[in-house]
């Protein structure tokens, strides 16, 4: 009888011992299909003592330290999913500081928001930044927020403009005042009109969302320069400025979206560039969530006139690309512009929130 007993008390060890062991193999990362739990609980505290704290209401742990990207590139995500939009891809090395965490998601804290890391990228370290900022979510929270104005300049219109306007404050360069716009290469349909539909569509929803809106048109026939409607948006007392165009290229198979805004060094109004980014980079992440489109990203210019005048956050939204025929089929379609209008929405929800 003990020797049964002692053979039994081995067996259990055994396969105790085993199923320790398998746990200990796991080593993968959100590029892998199946991914690890890696619980990280906050420095100076054991497991046992952070499973007592109770998470907010996104389902994670607060923290308040610091963190050190790990790998060679790091995926930094708009929501804690790896289905998410990804906001900026890091380098290992980075020093970012944490605000939260679960069993599988870090909360980050970048440009004056939450993003979200997944945590095999990322480890607790005792670092801090030279100049450590004295503001962290929690007081930016506590800032008055943007009234929600906007001003949307719908490109273009029937009849250009040859008048030439300097392309910006103080500079030599001139450009036209403004132009029609393109014609879709395959249903010939025109941009200054598609351009108008979209900026009506848009208040409308914005409207319903409790922003204030304005047009720097409502029809067609107008003689506005592009410098006209930057000025227009100066003195309108809006917190944000979208200007709504299509894009054209002699590459017919190219598609999907993109954004235009100033340069950081840009000699006109380079400290508008983080807002204007911001903008640009939110109302991209709307629209590609709703309609699966291509997101070219943004592209840096100090040569559109009606950037370089702004004095308030501004992006250019160019909506597809009338030389490509699925595009310029969307662009025409009820359906598909609804998600467009929805998609630049949201972004600027995620703008002023």
């Amino acid at each position: 009888m003990k020797r049964k007993i002692v053979y039994c008390l081995m067996t259990i060890s055994m396969i105790l011992f085993t199923a320790c062991g398998k746990n200990d193999n796991k080593n993968t990362t959100e590029q892998t299909t199946v991914e690890t739990v890696q619980y990280q609980p906050a420095t100076g505290t054991d497991a046992a003592a952070t499973s007592e704290i109770p998470k907010d209401e996104e389902g994670f742990y607060p923290a308040d330290d610091y963190v050190i990207t790990v790998g060679d590139t790091i995926n930094v995500r708009v929501s804690p999913s790896k289905d998410a939009n990804i906001y900026s891809l890091l380098a290992g090395g980075e020093l970012l500081k944490r605000t939260g965490y679960n069993e599988e998601w870090t909360r980050v804290f970048i440009d004056n928001t939450s993003f979200y890391i997944h945590s095999d990228l990322v480890e607790v370290t005792d670092q801090r930044p030279e100049n450590e900022p004295e503001t962290s979510e929690e007081t930016s929270e506590e800032e008055p927020k943007l009234e929600k104005i906007v001003i949307i300049d719908p490109a273009n219109q029937t009849n250009p403009n040859v008048s030439q306007d300097p392309i910006g404050p103080g500079s030599e360069e001139t450009k036209q005042g403004a132009t029609s716009g393109y014609t879709g290469a395959t249903f010939d349909s025109k941009e200054y009109e598609l351009n108008l539909i979209y900026a009506e569509a848009l208040k409308t929803e914005l409207e319903s969302r409790g922003y204030t809106v304005s047009l720097t048109r409502t029809e067609n026939e107008v003689d506005l320069t592009n410098k006209a409607r930057a000025d227009m948006a100066n003195s309108s007392g809006a917190t944000a400025f979208i200007r709504i165009q299509m894009s054209y290229s002699s590459n017919t198979e190219l598609t999907g979206v993109m954004a235009i805004i100033m340069p950081s060094d840009s000699p006109y109004n380079a400290s508008l560039y983080e807002d204007s980014k911001e903008l640009a980079t939110r109302i991209l992440q709307g629209m590609t969530e709703k309609t699966g489109a291509v997101n070219h990203g943004i592209y840096e210019t100090d040569q559109y006139t009606t950037i370089n005048w702004s004095q308030l956050p501004v992006a250019v939204i160019n909506l597809g690309y009338l030389s490509n025929a699925q595009d310029e089929q969307n662009l025409m379609d009820e359906n598909y512009r609804n998600d467009i209008v929805k998609g630049i929405a949201d972004g600027l929800d995620y703008f002023y929130n």
